[in-house]
């Protein structure tokens, strides 16, 4: 155990020191190695940003117990000259790290050390119809950086409002409203968050994503391919001659796609403008068929792609779901 901490100490003087506030600039030969240190108190939460002016230079952090670089906790390799961050998270006591920055050609950068208690939080953590994807990229104290995805984690269709509050007037760029499908995601890109600021995302089941489910549906019927769940078309002319399909959308929400198929054929029958509503939403989303070749098609019935119809069925799950992002 001596012998131990002698050689941890003598590794350790090898060390640059690494302090908040004071950003180092260094150069780095390619293949060789720097190593920092840097002491996180207890119940902080660190950041290491290294800012290559040149070159291409990983960063790789771990705790002082796990001295060998191969045991490293966190590592950063993004492309040359593409900013490398590393956050670590609070711990109950204080703790020291080794911060390697790894040549991969001769580069030369500006390392940072940061902390702050708080953290970005994504409230209710338990979700049945949402997953939100917090990519952080630096904090401070009075400011959060991150890329935020949405994902649908159901087999079926919602669309999802975004509500930012506390912005200022044009830093928060989102879309109001848009559908998302089956395992769908949408990359909403960097937001800077504050204490002051958050974001209300919602998932409901609307008159517009059940529009969605049924012309999915009646696509998988007559071209054999689904509607990619990331589509992002226009429909809201559409909807008034649409709306008649609702009654099909929550047929084929309870799995009655039998009721659903002579409900469809029922409507488009008696109701021309909705045929022709239904095919002009095919065409935006690339199903091309003519419209008597799609009326053809749906009246042979959803038969053929029942079980395909019967996992889209939802019937269990909540026609709504909010989640918050906010910094905490």
């Amino acid at each position: 155990m001596v012998w131990l901490l002698v050689a941890l100490t003598t590794i350790l003087a090898d060390f640059i020191p690494l302090m908040p506030g004071e950003p180092v600039v260094n150069k780095v030969g390619a293949g060789e190695t720097l190593q920092f240190q840097a002491v996180v108190p207890e119940g902080k939460r660190a950041t290491i940003t290294l800012v290559p002016l040149n070159g291409d230079a990983d960063l790789i952090v771990s705790l002082i117990s796990e001295v060998p670089t191969g045991k490293a906790t966190f590592k950063s390799a993004n492309p040359a000259l593409q900013i490398e961050w590393v956050s670590i998270p609070k711990h109950k006591k204080q703790i020291e790290v080794k911060i390697s920055v790894l040549g991969i050609t001769e580069a030369q950068f500006v390392l940072f050390l940061g902390f702050t208690e708080r953290s970005v939080a994504i409230e209710p953590r338990q979700t049945s119809l949402m997953e939100i994807q917090w990519q952080e990229v630096a904090f401070a104290d009075d400011t959060f950086l991150g890329a935020l995805t949405i994902a649908n984690k159901t087999a079926t269709w919602y669309e999802v409002t975004i509500k930012p509050l506390g912005f200022e007037k044009g830093k928060a760029n989102f879309p109001s409203s848009f559908v998302l499908g089956p395992k769908g995601k949408r990359y909403l890109g960097w937001i800077a968050l504050t204490p002051k600021s958050k974001i209300m995302v919602t998932f409901q089941r609307t008159s517009k994503a059940d529009a969605f489910l049924v012309a999915d549906c009646v696509s998988r019927l007559v071209a054999g391919v689904s509607i990619s769940p990331e589509v992002d078309i226009a429909i809201d002319d559409l909807m008034p001659n649409l709306r008649p399909l609702l009654s099909v959308a929550h047929a084929l929400r309870e799995g009655d796609w039998k009721r659903a198929s002579v409900s469809l054929v029922t409507i488009l029958r008696s109701n021309p403008q909705t045929l022709t509503a239904l095919h002009t939403f095919l065409q935006r989303v690339g199903v091309r068929l003519p419209r008597d070749v799609l009326g053809n098609r749906i009246a042979s019935g959803f038969g053929a792609i029942s079980a395909a119809i019967s996992v889209m069925a939802v019937i269990k799950l909540p026609t709504q779901e909010q989640v918050t992002v906010t910094v905490k």
